[in-house]
């Protein structure tokens, strides 16, 4: 037999109760999130690659040519977020309908 949820049974309570502790939570995270390093935001060879949908080989191939700029740091390979949007953004030709 089909049981009818109301707003006022207890696991609708609960839920919203949860929903409220994980909206506090992500406002809390907006206020307090700091990025280190002068406020940039880096990301890895394998976040760069999954983002511009290429290889990581592709990636080292662009870093190579010197498209953008990139940072080694103790052998890890770390590209600024802001460098990328620009690359982006200076490269984007409009599809032409």
């Amino acid at each position: 037999m089909k049981e009818l949820i109301t707003a006022n049974d207890p696991r609708i309570a609960r839920f919203n109760a949860i929903a409220g502790d994980i909206t506090a939570k992500c406002q809390d995270l907006r206020e307090c999130y700091h990025p280190l390093l002068g406020g940039k935001r880096f990301m890895t060879d394998a976040q760069l690659a999954a983002k511009l949908g290429v290889s990581r080989r592709t990636t080292q191939d662009y870093r190579d040519k010197g498209y953008f700029p990139y940072y080694r740091i103790d052998g890890k390979i770390l590209y600024a977020e802001d460098d990328i949007e620009q690359f982006l953004q200076s490269n984007y030709r409009p599809k032409f309908a």
